[in-house]
């Protein structure tokens, strides 16, 4: 079905939209609503473009300018993305963990969030995720996990590679263990905490020093080993060991007290 252009509102559409004012911006959010529901529920699919706007005002029985309210509001939600050209119009967009996470990581910074909170919340959900894979005894699971390991291994003298990839192995426990909700959480605790290391790690270049994560990728070997091995208890009780650690050499370089600060 042939979408619609772009927003833009003529000096004529901005007055009306001016004039609806006090109505307009409940009228979008319902619109929103609406849409919304049927993104999340899949009745608009991902990667499909929207019925066009002269389809959608007759349908819904909005002004113009509720309606592309309505879509900056899923735009703003990533929900949707305007193209233009030949393809031009709104199409839809799959709901992220990214999304989540950059808008809970302001949250948390607004609120004075300090780094030892992060990784304390980690710590209550990394250790359980590592039980129920070495429960699970899931072939997949452990292969998923050392092809990590292979890649991180791969970047020892790569500080930079090295974080995105340890990162993506602690993610990647939690994913692996299939609570939607502690996936949604875990994102937004690893979004965090790879944005201050990344500016940890600048910190150092600027130094002149230089890290390698031998010692670190040890224990993710170990970890998987335990995995590998069925070893619920004692996988969960190593990775708790092993956030701890981390976040105790936090304390000593005096960064767990730092305040968030992810918009610098």
């Amino acid at each position: 079905m042939k979408g619609m252009s772009p927003p833009t509102l003529t000096e004529v559409e901005e007055r009306e939209a001016v004039r609806e004012d006090a109505g307009a911006p409940k009228a979008a959010e319902v619109v929103a609503s609406q849409l919304r529901r049927q993104i999340i529920t899949g009745k608009l699919r991902h990667g499909a473009a929207l019925p066009s706007e002269a389809e959608l005002l007759s349908r819904l029985g909005v002004s113009r300018p509720t309606l592309r309210a309505a879509f900056r509001i899923l735009e703003s939600e990533h929900l949707v993305t305007m193209r233009r050209g030949s393809r031009g119009g709104a199409w839809v967009s799959a709901p992220t963990t990214d999304v989540v996470a950059r808008r809970a990581g302001v949250y948390l910074q607004y609120h004075g969030t300090k780094l030892d909170d992060v990784h304390r919340a980690r710590g209550m959900i990394e250790p359980p995720a590592a039980a129920i894979l070495a429960s699970r005894g899931s072939a997949s699971d452990v292969a998923a996990l050392e092809a990590i390991l292979a890649e991180e291994e791969a970047a020892l003298d790569d500080r930079d590679r090295l974080r995105e990839v340890g990162e993506r192995l602690h993610s990647t426990l939690v994913e692996l263990a299939g609570n939607q909700t502690l996936i949604v959480f875990s994102a937004m605790l690893h979004g965090v905490i790879d944005a201050h290391t990344a500016r940890f790690q600048s910190a150092e270049r600027d130094r002149g020093e230089r890290r390698h994560g031998p010692e670190m990728h040890g224990e993710h070997e170990r970890l998987i080993e335990l995995i590998r091995a069925g070893a619920a208890r004692e996988a969960e009780d190593y990775w708790a060991a092993h956030l701890e650690s981390v976040r105790k050499i936090l304390v000593t370089r005096g960064e767990a007290d730092t305040v968030l600060d992810l918009m610098s």
